[in-house]
């Protein structure tokens, strides 16, 4: 169970360090990203996928559906991360009122938070039962490895830019 949770916790990173480490260039709340965020996150993507083809290593065969396969968990990533930053964003917000903070507002977010971090899971323990079936075990540990290095990148992207990792870190209110 253990390593199903750190191999889910690593999966999990591609999905959600490129887009919080580029959040702040996303206009609104909602709509498509801005081209140089999606450009930004294509080089990483693409630099991921070249390093996966050269240190796993994958076939063409396990490249192309290593990309389907990201790209279907990918969509599903994204809603929730954008969920979990309005929820933040709300929940910031009512507790910066003090003692005025409603009570219910702030459980219901609280509650919705966790149900997320399941929902993430459960994402990452499908996305690797999908990958199981075109990748061994020890190409599967490989790309985690490779995908907490690319996790880790992002987040000294994110502290060079004053930011801690989390959603709104290093940003003014």
């Amino acid at each position: 169970m253990m390593r199903v949770r750190v191999i889910a916790a690593c999966a999990l990173w591609v999905g959600l360090c490129v887009p919080v480490e580029l959040e702040g260039q996303r206009p609104g709340m909602g709509g498509a990203p801005p081209p140089q965020r999606e450009r930004t996150e294509q080089r990483l993507r693409q630099g991921l996928w070249r390093a996966a083809r050269q240190r796993v290593p994958l076939t063409d065969d396990q490249m192309r559906k290593l990309e389907v396969t990201s790209g279907r968990f990918d969509g599903r990533r994204r809603a929730l991360m954008l969920e979990e930053r309005t929820l933040r964003q709300a929940l910031r917000s009512e507790i910066a009122t003090g003692e005025r903070a409603n009570q219910e507002r702030v459980g219901s977010a609280l509650d919705r938070l966790l149900q997320i971090q399941r929902l993430r899971l459960d994402i990452v323990a499908e996305e690797q039962r999908e990958l199981a079936t075109f990748m061994t075990p020890v190409e599967r540990a490989r790309y985690s490895a490779l995908q907490d290095q690319l996790r880790r990148r992002v987040q000294a992207m994110q502290r060079r830019r004053g930011g801690d990792g989390m959603p709104g870190a290093g940003r003014p209110r």
